[in-house]
């Protein structure tokens, strides 16, 4: 089992990753902590949360994660894969692999496939907002949020036992899912909601020649589109890794906005009445 004596590496060091460091470092205070400077020079996130206590140490090479007992992979979704086939060599055996990635079948694929050596589980926390960075990571986050969790079949008892505790501890509701079926619902509840989101921004952003747009906007624009301020290179990985089931939901929501749209060209007063009912009474619930 992990503890005060057990060394985490991490590579992605944004809110997710920041934040849960600090859930480490709270909860095993003499633990190395160790992060991947990724970049040709000194990274002031990284070195701020050396400053603070955060991390033990910088490795700028990756094979100096040998040393790790388990390791978080916390950037975008086709770095995440990309690291993956670079650790096999490094790691020892049965190593804690676990991510944060929103998109949960192509990179349990990809473990099997380039990280046989690991001990792989699939992790998606449910939790986050739109500023990114270790400036706006906090402990807290994760506090009544569900997580995900996606095991190997021969994921070891002990490791999933250890993370499924750990995430208790820090406030998070573990939930296992099938890392497919997990997919399809975060298109539906995450990752089509950004898709949207975008959308919106964007079609304000070509209408707004002299700034007004901007300057009226109050919030029914800035609720719904608070998540567009997410990151760009994220959010691609995510489209390009869950295309189906990002495609198969916007034909729904296509075929959602073309019945609304005839509906309100055709003054069809009863049905537009049912759209935003249905609605009201499904998000009441949420």
């Amino acid at each position: 089992m992990l503890n005060e004596n057990s060394t985490f590496g991490f590579i992605g060091f944004g809110l997710i990753g920041a934040s849960l460091a600090k859930c480490i470092r709270d909860l095993y205070k003499n633990s190395n902590i160790i992060a991947y400077n990724y970049h040709d020079k000194p990274n002031p996130s990284l070195e701020k949360a050396k400053k603070d206590g955060v991390l033990s140490s910088i490795i700028t090479d990756i094979k100096q994660f040998c040393a790790c007992d388990c390791i978080f992979l916390c950037a975008p979704v086709l770095s995440n894969i990309e690291y993956m086939s670079k650790l096999n060599d490094v790691i020892k055996e049965d190593t804690l692999i676990t991510d944060v990635s929103s998109v949960k079948n192509s990179i349990m694929q990809a473990a099997d496939k380039y990280c046989p050596k690991a001990s792989f589980i699939g992790g998606h926390p449910m939790a986050g907002k739109e500023k990114t960075g270790y400036e706006h990571s906090y402990k807290e986050l994760f506090d009544g949020c569900t997580y995900i969790l996606t095991p190997k079949p021969d994921t070891p008892a002990e490791h999933l036992s250890w993370l499924k505790e750990f995430l208790v501890r820090i406030g998070a509701n573990p939930v296992i899912l099938d890392a497919a079926y997990h997919d399809e619902i975060a298109a539906a509840i995450s990752h089509i909601p950004h898709v949207l989101s975008a959308a919106m921004v964007n079609q304000v952003s070509d209408k707004d020649k002299d700034g007004n747009y901007k300057l009226l906007s109050a919030g029914g624009f800035k609720d719904t589109t608070r998540i567009s301020s997410s990151s760009p290179h994220m959010w691609r990985d995510i489209c390009l890794t869950n295309k189906e089931a990002i495609l198969d939901n916007l034909d729904d929501i296509e075929k959602i906005l073309k019945d609304i749209r005839y509906n309100i060209e055709h003054d069809e007063a009863d049905k537009i009445s049912d759209y935003f009912k249905k609605a009201k009474e499904y998000r009441d619930n949420v």
